[in-house]
């Protein structure tokens, strides 16, 4: 399998994107929250809903966010 090019988060893949450089595909909210005008979002209908879960190192875990897995469970999957 040929790589592309690595990034380490959303921002670099975006400027990657937005000089040409590179396509990817992101879940249905990158539209909203980082919108920008050079780039087009395109829905793709055809494959399975992208799934997310809180994870955290277990040495690390606390009271808070205890509370926040417990606000997202009670919450449930949220349509967008």
């Amino acid at each position: 399998m040929e790589r592309g090019l690595a990034v380490r988060n959303a921002e670099e893949i975006l400027t990657l994107i937005s000089m040409g450089e590179a396509v990817s595909l992101f879940p249905a909210h990158m539209r909203r929250y980082w919108s920008r005008p050079d780039i087009a979002y395109l829905l793709v209908s055809d494959i399975d809903t992208l799934r997310y879960a809180l994870v955290w190192r277990t040495e690390t875990e606390n009271d808070l966010i205890r509370a926040l897995a417990r606000i997202a469970a009670d919450l449930g999957p949220l349509a967008i």
